[in-house]
């Protein structure tokens, strides 16, 4: 018998590390298995595809319910290209447990479902197509405080990043840089309703002031952050006529980074370096 020292020197025993034929078939099975599986999940997500271009919410609302979260994603857009997306169903995909559909149901949420709440979603994935899809969302500044929260404090510099551009298209929207005059329904800081005058509606302008003051502060404080984030932040100041906003893209030009240069550079209309 030899000693642990000549067992290890002369390496392991051929013999006893060779493979049984029962364990080369239980591992061929596994195999197939896996790959059969695999096959049967890109079928069923095909064919809530292809359900979804012919017009066929009836097959495609069956997929919703399916195991798999990349099938259940492809059935929201399936449902949304033939107009069988309900609010009913985006408010479902909103507290899936996975993370791919929670996103998908946030960007395609209807007008009348809020997904303002994904913002405190613990994916930041979902949180950053949150903010995005708010920013689409132009009509409506109610998100804007909620917004600032997240350009300011995230962790993740794309949420950051996608909080800063959201605010910034929501200016460009007259959502918070001028006051509103017509009435949006969607909107829960909509103008008051006809007949009534925004002068005779003090609370609406202090709403409208303390939002747009929220999101120009938050604008300003993003020029202290990442390059990205700047550019992003640039193209939101570039909507207000607050002297604050005007120097700092102003002092933009001087920025470090070559790309924020060249940002403001464009707006203000003048050659960088």
């Amino acid at each position: 018998m030899r000693s642990t020292a000549e067992q290890s020197a002369a390496g392991p025993d051929p013999e006893a590390q060779a493979p049984t034929g029962r364990d080369l078939a239980d591992q061929a099975s596994t195999g197939r298995s896996a790959v059969g599986q695999a096959d049967d999940t890109y079928r069923r997500r095909l064919e809530v595809v292809v359900a979804g271009h012919r017009g066929d919410a009836e097959a495609a609302v069956q997929f919703l319910a399916d195991e798999d979260a990349t099938v259940r994603a492809a059935a929201l857009g399936a449902l949304a290209r033939c107009g069988g997306l309900s609010a009913g169903h985006v408010r479902s995909a909103l507290s899936d447990e996975a993370a791919q559909v929670r996103r998908r149901a946030v960007e395609l949420a209807p007008a009348d479902v809020d997904p303002t709440p994904m913002l405190d979603d613990s994916d930041a994935s979902v949180v950053e197509a949150t903010a995005a899809a708010l920013g689409e969302r132009d009509w409506d500044p109610a998100p804007v405080p909620e917004l600032c929260r997240i350009a300011r404090d995230h962790d993740d510099p794309l949420c950051r990043e996608s909080a800063v551009a959201a605010l910034g298209a929501i200016a460009a929207g007259a959502g918070v840089s001028t006051p509103r005059t017509e009435t949006t329904a969607a909107s829960a800081w909509s103008a008051p309703s006809a007949g009534t005058s925004t002068a005779d509606a003090p609370d609406f302008r202090a709403r409208h002031e303390e939002v747009r003051a929220a999101a120009l502060d938050t604008l300003l404080a993003a020029m202290d952050d990442r390059p990205q984030i700047r550019r992003r932040a640039l193209l939101g100041l570039h909507q207000f006529d607050d002297h604050r906003a005007v120097d700092a893209v102003q002092a933009s030009l001087d920025d470090r980074n070559r790309q924020v240069r060249a940002v403001a550079g464009e707006l203000l209309g003048v050659p960088v370096c």
